[in-house]
């Protein structure tokens, strides 16, 4: 890093709050030296850096003291820029209209000689996010109700039919190209992820009386059974691509692996349609309920091409 970018990043680092001359030189790898004649730098340059002493000192901006708008790098700008581009592949997405002002805010924000350069550069790299044609109609509503920690009273189609259900969002995420709402279900007792685009209404209501707050969600801990699953070679390259398995493959000298984690029951039925479409690449080990799912979903399927 070069001395103009570092003297920014310090500026950007103190509007954060108070740090130490040590936190400084740990940060950009340099010595206190180096960042004493770097505040003294930033201070000919008129910028009103405070310098406290003692065991709890540092340096600090005034509590009113803003930057001024700074001018982007053609990297800075470029993953900007695939990132609203990602965004913007969604079949939904929250805040569209900002999404369009924030684009022509970057462009600005880009030295002038750059931003031809920048537009070559994006043609060259590109983020694939699977286009969905469903329409999520109530994704901003939940977005402030789980920011806001409010409940809602909700009318939710699943694979088992149409319910209503008193929920409190969490958090929520894009998976695939769909949406997906982790939310607490005072019906069900437990945290669930929820498909937005499959809720029919969303309405606010009070909040149900509760003896404790809900627990996050919890696919995999250590209290949950052992999954072990051995895989082939070409099981391996298949396991690869699915989300949230691939990190847990422990690979073995001969190109095949082992699928090792202590995951909750309730996610079983997600995991045999993973290992049927694996065919015979995929054989659990344990535990012996998961393979006699595997077993009765296989059968089932037979049956079912039978007819």
């Amino acid at each position: 890093m070069n001395r103009v970018d570092r003297l920014t990043a310090i500026l950007l680092l103190l509007q954060g709050g108070k740090r130490s001359a040590g936190d400084l030189a740990r940060h950009f790898e340099v010595s206190r030296r180096t960042i004493q004649r770097d505040i003294d730098a930033l201070c000919e340059m008129g910028i009103p850096v405070a310098a406290d002493l003692g065991v709890a000192g540092g340096y600090s901006l005034p509590p009113d003291y803003s930057l001024p708008p700074l001018a982007l790098t053609l990297h800075e700008a470029l993953l900007l820029r695939m990132a609203l581009s990602s965004i913007s592949q969604l079949g939904e997405m929250p805040f569209k209209r900002e999404r369009e002002t924030l684009l022509a805010k970057v462009q600005t924000l880009l030295p002038r000689r750059e931003r031809t350069h920048l537009d070559q550069v994006a043609q060259t790299l590109s983020l694939d996010v699977p286009s969905r044609p469903y329409q999520t109609p109530f994704l901003e509503h939940l977005l402030e109700c789980a920011t806001r920690e409010r409940w809602v009273m909700a009318e939710y189609r699943s694979e088992k039919g149409t319910s209503w259900q008193t929920l409190l969002p969490l958090r929520l995420r894009t998976s695939a190209g769909l949406w997906y709402c982790e939310a607490y279900s005072f019906e069900r007792g437990e945290t669930r992820v929820y498909r937005v685009d499959r809720f029919l209404s969303v309405r606010a209501t009070a909040p149900p009386q509760m003896e404790q707050p809900p627990e996050p969600i919890r696919h995999t801990d250590p209290s949950f059974p052992e999954v072990r699953i051995h895989l082939t070679a070409r099981g391996v390259m298949k396991l690869e691509r699915v989300e949230h398995l691939a990190s847990r493959l422990q690979m073995q000298e001969n190109g095949e692996g082992l699928l090792c984690m202590h995951l909750r029951p309730a996610d079983y039925d997600w995991l045999v349609g993973v290992l049927l479409g694996m065919g015979t690449d995929a054989q659990v080990l344990e535990p012996a309920e998961l393979r006699l799912q595997l077993q009765q979903a296989a059968r089932a399927l037979v049956d079912h091409c039978a007819q």
